[in-house]
């Protein structure tokens, strides 16, 4: 299949299974995919799409998950990243981390879902013209490579934090830095993909997509494939697991100074436990959400075989569906498991119900998450 891993954040449409030879009037950078589809040799692109049917028979399901994602995904991450603009005191180095997490994560849920959905369930394919579908298809993957460089940050910081607790942290505006490379790099890891997909038009069918097509060039796709597996997932993954597990060790060695009553004893524990919760939590729900539509990349690119032709398009939906929850597990996770955010919530719309009185005149707490 002459596709790249950025399909593991936009599906492609069910009618490509239908495509015709593109019409005289398309981009001669087309010539050669043109050539491919009258020789018959997109074979590979076709197979897939054996049968759509099978996918429109769960539309009924898919597509209110799909809506539940956007929905707790946007509210969620609005809701965190209104309390942390709103609250001066929440103005610090991890927080920041967080409100960007927020922030791609709410971009991610708008342009990965709803394009997603509309362009798997059109029988036209894509709808949304030439210039939408580069802008999408590269707004798309980037939103998820920020989302994933963030966590990371975040558990760097948190690293540090608590393991060298003695040691200078960084500065708000390294930090602004950090952030900006972040965008940078995810935006750089994009462009080979982008450079590689094509708006294409067979107007005789009444169909139109918007794919990646690297013909001729299987080697370099696999490798930008792997490459791109390897930065945005293993290596994320392996830093986040690594700092949540020294910060497991340092907690389960500390031991607070001076004499300690039963229930002083026990109060410490239960922290600890929960503490060993949370992270836990962290690393499972950034390993699940993303290895299902990795598993599904890998095996497509080993070979496409693999993956039962019938059930192909729906597979990948449900993988992308897996891949599009984590945007509804960060807010949770990072924010709305620790009391303060949540008393710092409440204490805002309070303040917002008062008669008289504006919100920026109530009194706030310190919060660091």
């Amino acid at each position: 299949m002459e596709g790249s891993g950025q399909q593991s954040i936009g599906v492609p449409t069910p009618s490509a299974a239908q495509a015709l030879p593109p019409d005289e009037g398309t981009s001669s950078a087309l010539d050669g995919y043109d050539g491919a589809v009258r020789n018959g040799s997109a074979a590979n692109y076709t197979y897939p799409f054996a049968d759509v049917a099978l996918l429109q028979v769960f539309k009924l399901l898919i597509i209110p998950c799909y809506a539940l994602v956007v929905l707790v995904g946007v509210f969620g991450n609005y809701l965190l990243l209104y309390v942390i603009c709103r609250t001066r005191k929440m103005h610090n180095v991890t927080n920041f981390f967080i409100g960007n997490l927020a922030f791609s994560d709410m971009l991610m849920c708008v342009t990965c879902v709803p394009f997603t959905l509309a362009y798997a369930f059109n029988p036209r394919g894509w709808v949304f013209g030439r210039y939408m579908c580069y802008l999408v298809f590269l707004i798309q993957p980037v939103t998820v490579y920020v989302s994933v460089f963030t966590l990371t940050a975040i558990a760097v910081d948190r690293y540090y934090a608590t393991v060298h607790p003695l040691k200078k942290r960084i500065s708000v505006a390294a930090c602004a830095y950090v952030l900006t490379g972040i965008w940078l790099l995810s935006c750089g890891l994009v462009a080979p993909a982008v450079a590689h997909t094509y708006h294409v038009e067979f107007r005789d069918a009444g169909l139109t997509i918007c794919e990646e097509f690297w013909l001729g060039q299987e080697t370099e796709r696999l490798a930008y494939a792997y490459a791109t597996l390897l930065l945005t997932y293993v290596l994320p993954l392996s830093a986040v697991c690594v700092s949540y597990l020294c910060i497991s060790v340092k907690l389960r060695n500390c031991v607070a100074p001076g004499h300690r009553t039963r229930d002083q004893a026990e109060a410490q524990r239960a922290r600890k436990r929960k503490t060993f919760r949370l992270v836990a939590l962290l690393v499972a729900a950034f390993g699940a959400c993303w290895l299902p539509i990795h598993v599904f990349n890998v095996l497509r690119d080993i070979d496409i075989r693999l993956i039962n032709k019938r059930h192909f398009l729906l597979i990948q939906l449900l993988c992308h569906l897996c891949a599009m929850s984590s945007a509804c597990c960060n807010p949770f996770l990072y924010a709305w498991l620790h009391d303060r955010f949540r008393t710092e919530l409440r204490k805002m719309l309070t303040c917002h119900r008062r008669i008289g009185i504006r919100a920026n005149h109530c009194a706030t707490a310190s919060v660091v998450l």
